[in-house]
């Protein structure tokens, strides 16, 4: 291809070949130059692979942002004023947090919240979730980038270990709502881990569905 692009003809000279391209006769060592320039811009113009899976839809078909986020990463988590509903401790980031870091409803709610609507596997039709996304908790949390697994408890002490490649893949959400109501404990709540079927096939395939806890209190980080 660049060959054709640069329509370079060589000839003979004195001690060195010399080529025509473009109009302007090159030696060897600059028509070599001249392809190498010639091609990443050809390069260049190629598309780009988003280096999420969902980082090019998300906003549009994904999820929706319900309002933007107040706690920013690395930044002191406020202490509790009303029931605690989540903790999370292990390798998090923050130099006050080594015992970990609760969260009650409001706390929650200052990471960010977004709404998707999905089919689940509990539920007939579609149900609408709004809630954090579990990457903007790590992020917050300045949760080191190798952490492997994030082990979760809920409240009658059920327990699973989800991946880490997975919140960095899917934009998996703590939802604190279903449709458009606060969850009790008899309805799954307050809180439940909840992937976006809607969006992605492969995740309505039964080997995920052991990672949808409900009823969370607890986050180990690994």
């Amino acid at each position: 291809m660049v060959d054709t692009v640069l329509q370079a003809h060589e000839v003979q000279a004195p001690g060195q070949i010399l080529s025509w391209t473009g109009g302007v006769r090159m030696s060897g060592n600059a028509q070599k130059l001249y392809r190498i320039l010639a091609l990443s811009v050809i390069l260049l113009g190629l598309p780009r692979t988003p280096l999420c899976t969902y980082a090019a839809q998300a906003a549009s078909t994904v999820y929706d942002v319900v309002s933007p986020a107040i706690l920013q990463p690395g930044s002191p988590v406020p202490p509790p004023t009303e029931p605690v509903v989540l903790t999370v401790r292990g390798r998090l980031g923050l130099a006050h947090a080594e015992a970990g870091v609760t969260f009650d409803m409001p706390t929650l709610e200052r990471l960010g919240l977004i709404r998707f609507t999905t089919p689940t596997a509990w539920t007939d039709g579609l149900v609408t979730f709004e809630g954090v996304l579990l990457s903007r908790l790590l992020e917050v949390l300045a949760v080191p980038g190798d952490v492997t697994a994030l082990a979760m408890t809920a409240l009658d002490d059920y327990q699973v270990a989800i991946p880490a490649t997975d919140v960095r893949t899917w934009p998996v959400i703590i939802a604190l709502k279903r449709d458009g109501q606060y969850m009790s404990v008899r309805n799954k709540g307050p809180l439940w881990v909840v992937y976006p079927r809607h969006a992605f096939p492969a995740l309505a395939q039964a080997k995920h569905n052991s990672k949808w806890i409900w009823q969370l209190k607890e986050i180990v980080i690994r």
